[in-house]
């Protein structure tokens, strides 16, 4: 969509005497709105609008409580200007932006299936210094609490998308409803010797608007992804490890992820059992195929 060119409109209405006010008034002129992250959260959900200096955005809504629930979503695109404020729009999904005292004023048609939910008309507050307080707090109550059997202080609240792109392993990568899904794991140091074992703490189907963390902005990183659906891991003794075999396939279900215990003992070849099979269902929940024997992998993969 084509932005009207107010500079060159203010410039026909030049006359010799009035040049120089008129370039002043041109040169401060700036048809986006003002740049930052506008908040809109409630009990329920959490949403964020973050607008960029190019008229670029980003809305992101995520529910409380229910990681990765079909309620949750996002969208991106671009600004342009319009009568009393601002619009987006595709397809069917269009968005106006106005004015409001302390923020904006959002207005959304037909977008809520991609965006998850959003309000058809929302005031959305300009976060200020104490506004990452407040937006940490509703991003860690949106996951569940982890188990303090197995969780230990520092595990604590979602992870960044800066976490994730620092601490984790990306061993696939898939779609659904639009949205990117990684298949993540978390490498730990193992401490036993024994050449060919991977240990991880952690493994996850990870939901997001992209799988390229390396192509978004500081203030994203800091970010969670819109949901983190943990996978369980086999208990594992400590001359075990553990493999991962993608793009395995159950009957016409595919993106099955498999999990493999290996053992191998002192100049013995290295031996590998199936112990677990996994899937993202269409509710977005990790579901376990039993048995797992009978899901089909390409290849056998070593390692991860």
């Amino acid at each position: 969509m084509k932005r009207s060119n107010h500079l060159v409109a203010l410039g026909l209405l030049c006359a010799s005497t009035l040049c120089a006010t008129v370039d002043v008034a041109a040169e401060g002129y700036n048809p986006f709105p003002p740049a930052g992250v506008y908040d809109a959260s409630d009990s329920a959900f959490e949403r964020l609008l973050t607008i960029r200096k190019d008229g670029g955005f980003t809305l992101e809504v995520m529910q409380k409580g229910q990681s990765g629930s079909l309620r949750s979503g996002s969208g991106e695109g671009v600004l342009t200007d319009a009568p009393g404020g601002w619009r987006y729009s595709e397809g069917r999904c269009s968005m106006t932006l106005r004015r409001a005292a302390g923020g904006m004023q959002l207005h959304v048609d037909s977008c809520a299936s991609d965006w998850g939910d959003v309000p058809f008309d929302g005031k959305y507050a300009l976060q200020g210094a104490g506004g990452a307080t407040s937006r940490g707090a509703a991003a860690t109550a949106a996951f569940p609490a982890p188990d303090p059997r197995t969780a230990s202080p520092a595990t604590a609240g979602p992870p960044s998308r800066r976490q994730l792109n620092d601490s984790w392993s990306s061993i696939d990568v898939g779609e659904v409803a639009g949205k990117a899904v990684i298949v993540m794991v978390k490498p730990v140091e193992s401490g036993t010797p024994g050449e060919g074992l991977e240990h991880f703490s952690k493994a996850a189907f990870v939901i997001d608007t992209t799988s390229d963390y390396r192509a978004l902005s500081p203030a994203n990183l800091a970010r969670p992804p819109i949901g983190l659906v943990e996978i369980p891991l086999p208990p594992t003794r400590g001359d075990q490890g553990l493999e991962f075999e993608v793009e395995c396939s159950d009957g016409k279900i595919e993106d099955v992820v498999v999990i493999n215990i290996a053992s191998q003992e002192h100049a013995k070849p290295m031996t590998r059992k199936r112990a677990s099979a996994w899937r993202l269902n269409e509710r977005l929940q990790a579901t376990e195929i039993k048995p797992a024997s009978r899901v089909k992998c390409p290849v056998a993969q070593p390692g991860y």
